[in-house]
C-alpha cells in the first residue's frame, strides 16, 4: 500500500469511528446530528483530497456533494436497517448507517482524488 493510500485509510477509518460516536452521543442527548455529521464529513473529504493536493475549490465541491450523498444514503440505510426486524440493527441503525456511509464516502473521495492526478 502506498503512503498516500495508507494516510487516507487512517483518515477514513478514524472519521467513520468519530461519526458513529457522534451519532450515538447526539442520540443519547436527544439532539439532531445532521450539522455535526456534515462538519465531520466536510473535514474528512478536505483532508483526503489535500493528501492528493487537489485545489481547495475541488475539495469544497466534492465535500458538498458528499454531504448530500451522505444524507441520502444515511436516510435510506437507516430505513432499510429499521425494516430489517433485528433488534440490534434497529437499536443502532443510526450509528451503523453513519459508519458505513462515511466509509463509502471516504473511499469514493479517495478514488476520485487519486484518479484526478
Amino acid at each position: 500500500m502506498n503512503a498516500k493510500l495508507n494516510k487516507c485509510s487512517w483518515i477514513i477509518h478514524l472519521f467513520a469511528i468519530a461519526h458513529a460516536i457522534s451519532s450515538f452521543a447526539m442520540g443519547q442527548w436527544g439532539f439532531d446530528d445532521e450539522i455535526l455529521l456534515s462538519l465531520l464529513t466536510i473535514s474528512m473529504i478536505v483532508a483526503v483530497t489535500q493528501i492528493y493536493k487537489l485545489p481547495l475549490e475541488v475539495s469544497a465541491a466534492l465535500a458538498v456533494l458528499c454531504c448530500f450523498a451522505g444524507y441520502y444514503l444515511g436516510t435510506l440505510g437507516g430505513k432499510w436497517l429499521t425494516a430489517s426486524g433485528f433488534d440490534f440493527l434497529i437499536r443502532y441503525s443510526s450509528e451503523i448507517t453513519t459508519f458505513v456511509v462515511t466509509e463509502i464516502l471516504g473511499w469514493a473521495a479517495t478514488l476520485i482524488s487519486a484518479k484526478r492526478k
